[in-house]
């Protein structure tokens, strides 16, 4: 018998929503692989390995764009509409399409078959994961003719269609992961098989997409999200984060978190810019100091910015634009704060030898340096984890923001306060104990300090008006989201906050990137596919304002 992926997986390159180079590559990539799956070596375990993989990797290639543009890492720019080309999603669409879709079509038939309800479960789970973000970035795409052998040029579906199919697709999960299988996968790489917590995650991600398109259709999500609250089986607990746990490895194969193997090679220090912007939310937004500062950033050495290309605007007045209230340049409290070296929003000037004077990654999320004021230039990978990172995909500290917020703004029945004072002790608690062995002890903030944070932000919300009390939910939300572009991109789109950030330094811009190019390897190759002319077309959900609502 036929293999089912690799039927559907050849018919959809031919489609034209896989690119490839011609029909002699198609067939040497597609059918001899040695590496790819196919009719005789495949096997349901196989094929659950391959999504959970794919789900990480697809996480990857969407989690730093999303921080990029909501400013959480630095975003090269100089300007929102050729920021990033339509070959940026390339890779994130394949596995998307190519991978996990096909695969989890495939698994049904083992389901069907075999009883391995919770195989099937676990890619359902991940197709939901997948095909909503792209939703969240690119707008309306195919999803319902998407993997159907009889046709080649599969058209869009409303990205509402869409979600409304995927809602449908995790009570489908929910429902096999509480059937009696006849066994579990070998191998389960977030939950060493514990079906229970794949049901939260199943019913947390229902909660995300109520959350998420609130602004369409408010009193279903209001409803809906009351009723998996009152279920309680959702993740509210750190027990049930849903993370992907890297490695240290570095050589066959390289297991390590994909951003600490880039950065941290021989002799090279620190290969990426953090975010002027997001070191100032983190050392100097509140008086008291965030208990997250050493875990998230290591600085390598303590003296101010030198006389180099990359920092040649130290010192000076920043642009009209840009304002005095906001960081120009470099964080406004350097001087209690040194070492803090990154770049403003969209800077894309040249790049000088400073790769040992950059803040480099910390210890979480990517498994780099504490920050124990030793400001060491970093010379090898032999560093904090050696790149045993997590992915957090979907924490439950984020659920707390999540739910904080829909008592804000709608009739959703709840404590905000109490919500967001429980996001941020989760948060500040997952990074804290994150290998706390390899923190110093000279270092880590003691009880009474996270009291003092906590109990200043709270205070700073109590004394709040209403849109200051959704500001500083969403800054606290994006402060536990080190690591995770995904709901930053869609909280900045949805709510507007936080409102503070440090405009493009090259010039004023209204028009947000409200959506992503589709990828080349969709438009290109498949004939109902038509590119966007820019990058300010909304997706569905977001019905907010066209100009002036976030920058």
């Amino acid at each position: 018998m036929k293999n089912n992926n690799k039927l559907r997986n050849l018919l959809f390159a031919i489609s034209g929503v896989i690119a490839l180079q011609g029909c002699d590559t198609m067939e040497l990539d597609l059918l001899d692989s040695p590496n790819a799956l196919n009719e005789t070596n495949a096997n349901p375990e196989f094929y659950v390995n391959s999504i959970q993989l794919d789900l990480r990797d697809f996480f990857f290639e969407v989690t730093e764009p999303g921080q990029e543009v909501t400013r959480i890492l630095h975003m090269f720019g100089p300007l929102y509409q050729n920021a990033y080309a339509p070959s940026d999603l390339n890779d994130a669409w394949n596995i998307a399409y190519a991978g996990i879709m096909p695969d989890v079509r495939a698994l049904q038939r083992y389901a069907d078959e075999g009883g391995l309800y919770t195989h099937l479960a676990i890619g359902q789970i991940a197709e939901a994961y997948v095909m909503a973000t792209l939703v969240d970035y690119l707008g309306d795409i195919p999803y319902s003719e998407s993997n159907d052998p009889e046709i080649f040029n599969p058209s869009v579906d409303s990205g509402q269609d869409i979600y409304a199919s995927l809602i449908t697709l995790l009570d489908s999960a929910i429902a096999n992961l509480n059937l009696d299988e006849t066994k579990l996968p070998d191998t389960d790489f977030y939950y060493g098989g514990d079906e229970s917590k794949w049901i939260k995650l199943a019913n947390t991600l229902k909660l995300k997409l109520y959350v998420q398109s609130r602004l369409v259709n408010e009193s279903e999500s209001v409803s809906a999200i009351s009723s998996i609250v009152s279920s309680g089986n959702f993740i509210s607990a750190a027990a049930d984060d849903f993370q992907f746990q890297f490695g240290s490895n570095d050589t066959n194969p390289d297991s390590r978190h994909p951003i600490f193997a880039r950065n941290f090679l021989e002799g090279t220090g620190s290969t990426d810019y953090q975010s002027n912007t997001f070191m100032q939310y983190i050392t100097s937004d509140t008086s008291n100091e965030d208990p997250r500062r050493r875990y998230y950033f290591y600085r390598q050495r303590a003296v101010g910015p030198q006389n180099t290309v990359e920092q040649s605007c130290y010192g000076t007045l920043p642009p009209a634009h840009v304002g005095f209230t906001n960081i120009y340049c470099n964080l406004n409290d350097f001087a209690s704060y040194p070492g803090y070296w990154g770049r403003d929003h969209g800077y894309d000037f040249g790049i000088p030898p400073d790769t040992t004077l950059r803040t480099a990654w910390g210890l979480y999320p990517v498994g780099g340096q504490f920050d124990d004021n030793s400001f060491t230039p970093i010379a090898d990978r032999s560093i904090g984890t050696k790149g045993a990172g997590i992915e957090p995909i979907m924490l439950s500290s984020f659920v707390h923001f999540m739910l904080a917020e829909m008592v804000l703004e709608t009739s959703f029945s709840g404590d905000a306060a109490g919500l967001l004072e429980d996001g941020i002790r989760q948060s500040i608690s997952k990074v804290m104990n994150f290998r706390s062995d390899l923190a110093d002890p000279d270092y880590v903030p003691s009880s009474d300090d996270v009291d003092a944070y906590v109990t200043e932000i709270m205070d700073r919300y109590d004394a709040a008006n209403a849109d200051g009390k959704l500001n500083i939910i969403e800054k606290e939300y994006f402060k536990a989201l080190y690591g995770n572009g995904v709901e930053a991109y869609n909280t900045y789109r949805r709510t507007g906050k936080p409102d503070d950030g440090q405009p493009l330094v090259r010039e004023p811009v209204n028009n947000y990137l409200r959506s992503f190019f589709y990828p080349d390897d969709y438009t290109l190759f498949n004939t109902n596919a038509t590119q966007k002319d820019d990058v300010v077309t909304k997706v569905f959900w977001d019905n907010n304002p066209d100009t002036g609502f976030i920058n």
